[in-house]
């Protein structure tokens, strides 16, 4: 009999890419989201709120080995717009899939998508011991679920897991994310649809993997004897000029056709060090430096 895996936030980017994965592994899947949706991988979907109540239930009718919590706001600008979703979507949903697994079975395997904004900016490589920092809700937020699954943890002894994960991308990215927004409008360039790219600054600086490299991380550590955090970052270090300008380059686009809206120069630098992640887990990524842009260019095209 095939184990179960829980993914909570099925039809994002995350997800999306685990529950391919696992499907192949045998695994069977059960997704949840907070809006109707259909997975080509999932045994059933199951529309939820994430109360507790309901999350108890379902972990009694399922009775997963693995939960993937991949739901909530993912974008950090938007939080200023609207924290006290944001705060909700985040903080709740991870206490109550916690406080779930204390009711129903305490050997479940619990996986959280902390965040690298839950520290500052730095010139020097973020761990996890470095200190915590977040300069926007969404940090902050994340920061507040990250601590709590730690508490929880050494309190009850449970498998939880912050994986704090950088920049990870693929053609499942929704154009608000970086890399997605100048692959497509260097497509519509291309096609003659826009005659440039406008972004609102070259300066920050950050670590991106692919988001399969990523997956994989998850899945490895997930897997492991003992729970502890990760960072999970793919090494691909660009600036937001550097990462355009690698692009239309692919494209055989003028980089002049790229314009910023400002250009105040900040120390806005993320970079991770994975070297816990690759030592316990004997991780390492499969696409680094031009085959990361050609993987993404290679989708975004096909």
């Amino acid at each position: 009999m095939s184990e179960t895996i829980l993914i909570a936030g099925i039809s994002g980017q995350d997800g999306g890419i685990l529950s391919k994965k696992l499907s192949k592994k045998g695994y069977k899947i059960i997704g949840l989201s907070r809006k109707k949706r259909i997975s080509n991988f999932a045994k059933k979907i199951i529309k939820t709120k994430y109360n507790k109540i309901d999350l108890i239930r379902i972990l009694k009718k399922f009775k997963p080995k693995i939960i993937f919590n991949f739901a909530g706001e993912s974008n950090p600008k938007t939080s200023w717009t609207n924290p006290l979703r944001d705060q909700n979507s985040i903080t709740r949903i991870n206490l109550n899939f916690i406080n779930a697994i204390l009711e129903t079975n305490k050997k479940i395997r619990y996986f959280h998508a902390s965040t690298s904004e839950i520290f500052g900016v730095s010139k020097k490589k973020l761990n996890e011991s470095t200190s915590y920092s977040p300069n926007n809700p969404y940090g902050c937020f994340k920061l507040t679920a990250h601590l709590t699954l730690k508490v929880y943890r050494e309190k009850y002894k449970l498998f939880l897991v912050n994986g704090i994960l950088f920049n990870h991308e693929s053609e499942m990215r929704s154009e608000k994310f970086l890399s997605s927004k100048i692959i497509n409008h260097a497509r519509k360039i291309k096609k003659g649809l826009i005659k440039k790219l406008v972004l609102e600054t070259p300066y920050p600086i950050r670590d991106f993997a692919h988001a399969e490299d990523a997956i994989e991380a998850i899945y490895k550590v997930m897997n492991l004897k003992k729970a502890t955090d990760f960072i999970i970052s793919g090494g691909n270090i660009f600036s937001v000029k550097q990462l355009a300008e690698k692009i239309f380059k692919k494209f055989k686009i003028d980089k002049r056709k790229i314009e910023y809206k400002k250009y105040d120069r900040k120390n806005d630098i993320k970079i991770g060090d994975t070297s816990k992640l690759k030592k316990i887990a004997n991780w390492k990524p499969k696409y680094t430096g031009e085959k990361f842009i050609a993987k993404l260019i290679n989708e975004k095209i096909s």
